[in-house]
């Protein structure tokens, strides 16, 4: 799927194209520098008498201010006892990562005072003491091993020349400096092993040197750690996890290396000793002879070299593709590559060379293949330059315009295009860093010219309301719940730390095998707990078809079905929290403000489904309910306290009577919003809607489709109020105004609406109407055009004494808003991405689309959800670009959404069963959350299940008040009530026979069709199957079978028994008693001599399951039960 995203275009990385052999070339980080634009004036600077002093970086502070004090604590140990270098290391490292020295880094801008100095002082002393303890810095003894020899001095020696000495001088020197920065390139040796390969050198003292030489001297080679540099370009000190990249630190503390360069005095001779042979000397002493190369150009490794067309762009081109490649862009994902796209490769050296070769020159006339030969040639006007394998009369010409300008790559490289998602981290480090620069440049505003917010801003602003802006703006997920049993529906909040929530479950006889609990739950915020609860829930019902009727399905199945929570609300002043459940219940609950646990008090019966429950804002405890009823499906509740099961209600219905006397369709409740402004809290605002009592909607008449109606109720009149115009059409959505005496509802259009506007809903604005209903009525005097077919939610918020904004979340995954002051149309349609379930036909009547939206503190933050999974913010004051940020990018379809009473914090439901916390606030994630990483310092948030509630007790006699069941105990007592007393079946006299078809039983309709003739069942039985039934067998074998007597078990065999049977036995007839004569005659005629003889009869043994077996035993069991 294609969707919208934020990518980088970064170029490759340029690499150093030289040949080093067999070692691979370093990566270089990609540098993706990402700088947003914005429609906010520059942001000017603070003017002061001197300027602020420089933020020393971390280096600097550790090398002059740590580094010392380091030294000062080691002074009094032995060099031959530690090894002091690596000790220095460790002490400056722990020193440098420790929460004292980077606060107060921090705070002096890296110049420590005195007393920070005192206290690192102190801290230094107390790490060496601790680490010298251990044996870990300590010098192991050295093994005994046989004297070197010596070599016994010369007796004379040749002086060099003064010009000789001078070169070798410098030859020696330089020899040395590049040993040194090739061991200092190898940090990864420990300094143990690096100081056995030091003492393995034969030391000058030990070569046995001239005397009256003089000393050599000292040369300090100065290192710098690149870590360190990186760190003080960007004057940020080093995360703790990052302690390994610390330790380069050596690089800077490491003590000078002394190279060590003979100054041979001229003229200096000595007595010449007798030869001795010369040890021989390791190779890596020996100085290799210089070996002179000719001049040549890089050669590249990168297989980018190696594709057909190698495209060459000016330098000029290749600038301003690198400085687009800054900036993000928004693309889609079909667009982009997943390989990097190269759009310029330098010249090779075997392209240079082919080039060169191919120039004309005069007979024996050579021309160096380099770039300078190639700018002569182009400078002084020869012949075009020839294109080698895979380039273009385009690049040639590119080629010839850097050469002439001299703007050529000095090392080959390839340069591509490759897209990277900007990440969450670069986002959120950006955005800190806007609103940071943003508060301080509003707060010098402020100071300097007041709160008029025009003078030095250069546009009217409205400080509070822009602080207001910036502080919800850090808004981000700090906790995260999984496992709910469904949708996650609706919530309310309870107080700024705790909120309760409901969700769908599966209920349909096709799918209650995927019924679970979590349908009710309780979120703590502060503890970062979330606990389900099971009172919400009903018997399992006995399925009769389909793959739950089966009888292992029943079994193996919850016997309780966790019914959907689909509405809730809670009421400040009764401190009392309102569920409505499929249930066809509402329950009461006393809740704890911090989230913690709740208990139900009382517990409301309806008739059918209750979709809605709403509490009165105006102190008198009314609580409305709306259920799947056709008649009296809107009870208004006066809470009673202390006895809130037994509160008084009023009820009343919807006035139309198209649809009395149909049992296929009935008009219900469809929304249902208490006023929230003075004077009419206690009204009761109602929408209705037709629909189908089995879900077909079909069976709806086409003309009625469209029609409902808007019913006003006073609750303390006990009355309807009149509503005018727009009032009889299909309610979709209510929303009542905060301030004003005025709501909006969204219907279908009537018929005066234009079909050539593709207007499909209208959103009606009513208002009091004081002079023609005698101020008792309200009427529309404003509509607005709405292009969506179904409107999920509105939202109706002032934006002047007289004047609001407007927004309708539909199903096609946008939102609408409208400004009534500025006319009918819509001033904004903030369009969401692609649903992330799959959906076939119209997206409209398929998808759930925007389910979500809501404002905060200030009209400059919107807030959206939709079917995507993203919750987006907009600022709609903006014509153009009202898009803000995401804040949330959930895997399933955005299903619900609330702040809290003090909109610090946010709480988001997904369709996947998920819970999300935003706060503004990064200090409100829990602690418990957080998992670190094995090995490091690394923390991550993980998402947290939900805590189960104890498993409920099964059905059974006794049972709480308040829980809605059936009077059914068992399967015994279901199958007693269902066939026995219906008489549908009946039981015989006979156990053996059991139970048999009742007088009733034609009713039941439980034939075996395919059993009778023509299946039907009052036909006669097929004849494969009257064969098997019980009459046709006495029929053919008799009435009753035989009783076999019983044969008592022998008892063993005494003497008298075995005298017996021996005397039995040679009663026995055998062939060995006839004459041998009279067996061949019984031969020849064909005799049947031996029962046991194989005469070709194949045989065929029947496998017994591990069930039949059971099976059968289970019956033998039985029978012998009724026997009995």
């Amino acid at each position: 799927a294609c969707f919208l995203m934020s990518f980088g275009l970064t170029s490759t990385v340029s690499r150093s194209l030289f040949n080093h052999g067999q070692v691979p070339p370093a990566p270089i980080p990609l540098l993706n520098t990402l700088r947003r634009p914005t429609d906010e004036p520059p942001s000017k600077r603070q003017r002061v008498d001197q300027p602020l002093p420089r933020k020393r970086s971390v280096k600097d502070c550790l090398r002059d201010q740590v580094y010392p004090l380091v030294q000062n604590a080691i002074s009094g140990l032995r060099r031959d006892d530690y090894h002091l270098h690596a000790l220095t290391i460790k002490a400056v490292t722990v020193l440098s990562i420790s929460k004292f020295f980077r606060r107060r880094w921090d705070e002096t801008c890296g110049y420590l005072s005195e007393t920070d100095l005192g206290i690192l002082s102190s801290q230094a002393r107390d790490i060496v003491a601790q680490l010298t303890e251990g044996s870990e810095f300590r010098v192991s003894p050295t093994p005994s091993s046989p004297p070197q020899p010596r070599l016994p001095r010369r007796a004379t020696q040749q002086a060099p020349a003064q010009g000789q000495e001078l070169e070798d001088s410098e030859t020696s020197e330089e020899y040395s400096e590049t040993e040194e920065s090739d061991e200092s390139e190898d940090s990864d040796g420990s300094e143990d092993s690096k100081g056995s390969e030091e003492s393995d050198l034969p030391e000058l003292e030990e070569v046995g040197e001239p005397e009256g030489l003089p000393q050599f001297q000292a040369v300090n080679v100065p290192e710098v750690s690149q870590e360190l540099e990186e760190a003080e370009d960007s004057e940020e000190l080093p995360e703790l996890e990052e302690v390994e990249a610390l330790r380069r630190f050596s690089k800077l503390i490491k003590e000078p290396r002394r190279l060590r360069v003979p100054h041979t005095p001229q003229n200096c001779t000595a007595p010449e000793p007798p030869q001795v042979p010369e040890p021989e000397i390791p190779e890596y002493i020996n100085r290799q002879p210089y070996k002179s190369r000719e001049r040549r150009q890089p050669n590249p490794q990168n297989r980018f070299y190696q594709i057909a067309k190698k495209p060459y762009l000016t330098a000029e081109h290749r600038k301003a593709i690198e400085a687009g490649t800054r900036l993000p862009v928004d693309v889609s994902t079909a667009g982009i590559a997943s390989e990097p796209i190269v759009y310029h490769v330098d010249f090779t050296p075997q392209e240079i060379t082919e080039i060169t070769e191919k120039l004309w020159r005069p007979r024996n006339e050579r021309l160096e293949p380099t770039l300078e030969t190639l700018m002569q040639w182009v400078r002084l006007g020869g012949q075009p330059l020839p294109a080698p394998s895979g380039r273009s009369l385009r690049d040639m010409n590119a080629f010839g315009a850097d050469l002439w300008e001299g703007r050529m790559a000095e090392i080959p490289r390839v340069l591509s295009l490759s897209a990277e998602r900007v990440s969450h981290q670069t986002e959120k480090r950006e955005g800190q860093l806007r609103r940071a620069s943003r508060f301080s440049s509003l707060l010098m505003a402020r100071e300097i010219s007041g709160n008029q917010g025009f003078q030095r801003t250069r546009q009217y602003l409205n400080f509070q309301q822009e602080f207001n802006t910036l502080r919800e703006d850090d808004i981000e997920v700090v906790a995260e719940f999984t496992n709910c049993a469904g949708d996650v529906t609706t919530g309310t909040w309870i107080s700024n730390e705790s909120f309760l929530c409901g969700t769908t479950t599966h209920s349909d006889t096709h799918n209650q095998q995927y019924n679970k609990p979590g349908n009710l739950l309780l979120c703590s915020a502060s503890q970062g707990t979330l606990r389900a609860f099971p009172d919400h829930r009903i018997l399992r019902p006995r399925v009769e078809k389909g793959e739950n009727s089966t009888e292992a399905m029943r079994q193996s199945q919850d016997p309780w079905l966790y019914s959907s929570v689909v509405s809730s609300d809670y009421n400040v002043e009764d401190d009392l929290a309102y569920t409505s459940s499929f249930d066809k219940t509402v329950k009461i609950w006393r809740v704890d403000p911090q989230g913690v646990h709740m208990e139900v008090i009382a517990t409301w019966q309806h008739t059918g489904n209750v979709n809605f429950v709403a509490a009165a804002k105006d102190r008198s405890g009314r609580v409305a309910t709306a259920a799947d009823s056709p008649t009296d499906a809107v009870r208004i509740y006066t809470v009673e306290k202390g006895n809130e099961a037994n509160s008084t209600y009023q009820t009343f219905s919807c006035s139309r009577t198209d649809a009395e006397g149909s049992d296929k369709w009935a008009y219900f409740p469809a929304t249902m919003q208490w006023g929230r402004a003075k004077g009419c809290q206690h009204l009761l605002l109602v929408g209705y809607s037709p629909r189908s009592l089995t879900g077909d909607d079909t069976e709806i008449p086409e003309d009625k489709r469209t029609s409902g109606e808007i019913i006003l109720w006073d609750a303390e009149q006990g009355m309807r109020i009149n509503v005018f115009t727009a009032s009889t059409a299909n309610v979709f959505e209510v929303a009542w105004h905060p301030t004003l005496q005025s709501f909006i509802a969204a219907t279908t259009p009537n018929s005066l609406s234009v079909s050539a506007h593709k207007v499909k809903t209208l959103i009606h604005i009513f208002q009091r109407d004081k002079e023609r209903l005698g101020g008792g009525g309200y009427a529309q005097y404003q509509s607005l055009d709405c292009y969506a077919s179904d409107i999920n939610e509105l939202t109706f918020v002032p934006n002047s004494p007289r004047h609001a904004y407007v927004s309708a979340a539909c199903t096609d995954g946008k939102v609408y808003i409208w400004d009534t002051a500025q006319g009918d149309k819509p001033i904004h349609t903030l369009s969401h991405g692609k649903p992330i379930e799959e959906y076939y036909g119209d997206r409209e009547k398929e998808d759930t689309g925007v389910k979500f939206t809501a404002w905060n503190t200030t009209l400059d933050r919107f807030y959206t959800g939709s079917s995507d999974g993203i919750v987006k913010v907009w600022n709609i004051r903006r014509l153009r670009e009202p898009f803000v940020r995401d804040i949330l990018t959930a895997p399933g379809p955005i299903a619900w959404g609330g702040f809290s009473p003090d909109t610090s914090k946010l709480a988001i439901g997904d369709a996947t069963g998920r819970c999300f916390i935003l706060s503004i606030d990064d200090r409100d994630a829990p602690e418990s959350h957080f998992m670190t990483l094995p090995g490091t310092n690394r923390r991550l948030r993980r998402p947290q299940q939900l805590i189960p509630h104890p498993e409920p007790d099964p059905p059974g006699a006794e049972h709480g008040d308040d829980m809605d069941i059936d009077t059914e105990l068992d399967d015994a007592t279901y199958a007693r009530r269902t066939y026995l007393d219906t008489q549908y079946i009946r039981l015989t006299k006979n156990p053996v026979i059991g139970a048999v078809q009742g007088p009733r039983y034609s009713e039941t309709n439980l034939f075996c069709r395919d059993a009778h003739l023509n299946q039907d069942p009052a036909a006669p039985l097929l004849a494969e199957f009257e064969r098997f039934q019980k009459a046709s067998e006495a029929d053919s074998i008799g009435r009753r079978r035989r009783s076999v007597r019983r044969v008592k078990i022998p008892a063993p065999p005494d003497e008298r028994l075995k005298a017996v049977h021996a005397k039995n036995k040679k009663q026995d007839f055998t062939l060995k008693q006839l004459e041998r004569g009279e067996i061949d005659s019984l031969v020849k005629a064909g005799a049947l001599l031996s029962i046991e003889e194989d005469w070709g009869f194949v045989y065929e043994d029947e496998d017994m399951t591990s069930s039949d077996i059971n099976t059968a035993s289970g019956n033998a069991r039985r029978n012998k039960k009724y026997i009995i």
